[in-house]
């Protein structure tokens, strides 16, 4: 998928499962000592021509006596196709170079996470792991929230940090380490019986390894007979801020609710990046809903990304079109099923980045089309 990055490890989980803001609630039951839900998931996402993934995940959540709250998931990735891996310029133009056609990659992850309620204060420990054959990562977070105004208001902090390790099937002696820290300060505020706003500000700081091994650049310049080979070289920090405000607000009379995302994200790379999701989410019947969606993407470049060597070669360069300039799309559809004792979800959607996509359509013109399709089915038991 189009990223900035390869992702932290457990970390990306990590702040989204232990340091998020949640935005629903497990509805209480009358007399139960124990609320909760458990089950399981697969994601299928396959891009045109280059990777396809395959992402089983199981998961739980409880509530116990109304001061205990365990939640849990373990997922495995199974990832086969091309890669691209090398930028080119043959005919004086950059392109795309697939070598990886045999990639296949398994990880292995998972999260849990427990929190304790003091009365409006409730104190979480969360811990993460994931691991494949070159990537490898332990993570762990701290959170706390406290609600105000009849739990009307809530206000969290959260700490996590990662260390992961870096290492590469081309070269066995890579074997190279990353720490990201990450903070989190966050409000919920219920605006009216059918209304709330959630905003969140998280600030990581990353030391260590951030090249990618796989990728490289080939330029072929007129006055030399031999190309030149640059890897990729990328600084040996990242300090980031991401600031995300979700609204939620539903119409009765339509049986409806308008669920609105917006994310900027910046870097002292370079990258400055917005994100706004709209969707609506339809009660059909007493059993069906649907939730269409629309998500666009846009990216600026990082300073160092060029898709072909400059001359002088530069201290830091990458042509990993993730860092290029770039925009995206993405509809989905979602479809809910509530039956008497299961709940079943189905989504599919299509993802299609490109540079004339970017917010005032001057994306990096070396920039490969990406198209992928995806779809998600899961089965969720509550009790």
């Amino acid at each position: 998928m189009a990223a900035t990055e390869k992702p932290d490890g457990a970390l990306g989980a990590l702040m989204r499962a232990a340091l998020a803001l949640p935005i629903l609630a497990l509805a209480p039951r009358a007399g139960a000592a124990v609320v909760g839900e458990v089950g399981a998931s697969v994601l299928g996402y396959k891009e045109r021509g280059l990777m396809k993934a395959t992402e089983p995940i199981l998961f739980g959540h409880a509530v116990i006596d109304d001061v205990w709250e365990v939640e849990a998931s373990a997922v495995g990735d199974i990832l086969t196709g091309a890669s691209p891996q090398l930028v080119t310029n043959v005919n004086g133009q950059p392109m795309q170079v697939l070598t990886g056609a045999s990639v296949y990659e398994r990880r292995h992850a998972g999260d849990a996470k427990v929190g304790r309620r003091f009365g409006e204060l409730t104190l979480s420990a969360s811990a993460a792991v994931s691991n494949e054959h070159d990537y490898h990562s332990k993570a762990g977070g701290l959170e706390a929230r406290r609600d105000f105004n009849d739990k009307n208001t809530t206000l969290t902090l959260g700490y996590g940090r990662a260390n992961d390790h870096v290492g590469s099937s081309i070269d066995p002696n890579l074997d190279a380490p990353r720490t990201t820290d990450q903070y989190l300060a966050g409000v919920t505020q219920v605006l009216s019986p059918v209304a709330l706003v959630q905003s969140s500000l998280a600030y990581a700081n990353g030391r260590g390894w951030y090249n990618d091994p796989y990728k490289f650049t080939l330029t072929f310049y007129p006055d030399q007979p031999l190309p030149s080979l640059l890897p990729d070289l990328r600084p040996d920090h990242r300090r980031s801020w991401a600031w995300l405000t979700r609204y939620r607000r539903h119409f009765a009379a339509q049986r409806g609710t308008l669920q609105a995302d917006y994310r900027y994200f910046q870097d002292d790379w370079g990258v400055r990046a917005h994100t706004l999701e709209v969707a609506w989410d339809q009660q059909l019947d007493e059993r069906w809903s649907l939730r269409p969606a629309l998500r666009y993407y846009t990216q600026s470049a990082a300073d160092f990304y060029s898709p072909v060597i400059p001359r002088p070669a530069p201290r830091f360069q990458s042509s990993d079109q993730r860092l290029a300039a770039f925009g995206g799309l993405s509809p989905s559809l979602r479809a809910t099923l509530r039956l008497d004792s299961v709940i079943v979800e189905g989504a599919v959607g299509y993802v299609h980045d490109a540079s004339s996509l970017r917010l005032g359509g001057s994306g990096t013109s070396a920039f490969e089309t990406l198209r992928a399709v995806y779809g998600i089915l899961s089965v969720t038991y509550p009790f």
